[in-house]
């Protein structure tokens, strides 16, 4: 057996190994992994994670990515057309959550993602979405533990989601990136109206706030205006559809941006065609892939480079 430290030497190999500048050359990577290396792999991940919050300039520029959901081909779409080589050498980078689950390439996804916060610590920011779930709110549809039991049988595909669990819970749900609040679904709710203050909103997060913060969406994205802008916190909240998180209007959004002293929210989580912008133009939501069973004509990420955004749109892939 092992020692520890090699297994972990091994894996940082593995990891600064993986492809990143090529799609196909990615998934034969992934595809060629054994389960036993797919396992240490999610294992030795955690030790890039375990932070709160994430904090990080914006000198360089930093590109921001929505959902992905297995869609690896449509992300690298929206690289090739910023250039590929800024994107993986240059730009720091940030990533809303939900890599898993819906689409063809959910392990691939996620090895993506790791591989380049193994390469880039400092620079590459890898949030958790509700399909990085806590084990006691698990999304739905949810088939990445199937995905795993495919490749690797049920006892030892239910050993590695179990892993996957573990890898999910040291991930952050928030960072700062200068006056930018990223995070998947929406603001911890239940601090804000607790009357938290400064960076004390994105800490220490129960897991009230944990399902606001995975869960919840914009009420102008969910056919209604809860409130106005100038409106209180305490009339800018509503029951989510969901069935988890809540809708929260734009009062309650400069109330959280007020707090913190950030002036944007960037976001994923709703499935819109690509981006969206809501409350007075203070809310980004960004959508990184394309295909069913969204069916949206175009998938979106959002580059901020001096002071100012950048939208980079692509046409959804065609469906075979």
């Amino acid at each position: 057996m092992k020692a520890p430290e090699v297994i972990w030497a091994l894996v940082i190999e593995m990891l600064e190994e993986v492809p990143v500048h090529d799609p196909e050359e990615l998934k034969n990577f992934v595809s060629a992994l054994t389960c036993e290396e797919i396992k240490e792999l999610l294992e030795e991940a955690e030790r890039y994670f375990g932070r709160e919050v994430e904090i990080m300039d914006s000198v360089g520029g930093v590109l921001f990515h929505g959902d992905i959901h297995g869609d690896v081909d449509t992300l690298y779409k929206i690289w090739e057309q910023v250039g590929i080589e800024k994107v993986l050498d240059k730009f720091k980078l940030v990533f809303l959550g939900d890599y898993v689950d819906r689409g063809e390439y959910q392990l691939e996804a996620l090895t993506l993602v790791l591989a380049l916060k193994a390469m880039r610590p400092e620079e590459v920011v890898v949030l958790r979405g509700n399909h990085e779930p806590p084990e006691w709110l698990p999304p739905s549809p949810h088939d990445f533990p199937d995905v795993l039991v495919s490749k690797c049988g049920p006892s030892k595909g239910s050993e590695i989601y179990k892993v996957a669990l573990q890898l999910f819970d040291s991930m952050p749900a928030l960072a700062l990136i200068d006056d930018v609040v990223a995070l998947h679904g929406g603001p911890p709710v239940s601090k804000v109206m607790e009357g938290c203050e400064g960076e004390d909103c994105l800490k220490e997060l129960d897991r009230k706030s944990l399902e606001e913060v995975l869960w919840s969406d914009p009420d102008e994205l969910m056919g209604g205006k809860l409130c106005s802008w100038e409106d209180p916190p305490k009339l800018c909240v509503g029951s989510n559809p969901r069935g988890a998180g809540v809708v929260w209007g734009a009062g309650l959004t400069r109330e959280f941006l007020e707090r913190l002293g950030s002036k944007y929210i960037v976001r994923g989580h709703t499935a819109v065609d690509g981006f969206a912008l809501s409350h007075n133009n203070r809310v980004y939501t960004l959508f990184t892939r394309s295909g069913p069973p969204y069916y949206n004509a175009n998938a979106a990420a959002l580059l901020l480079k001096r002071n100012s955004f950048n939208v980079i749109v692509v046409p959804a892939l065609p469906i075979l």
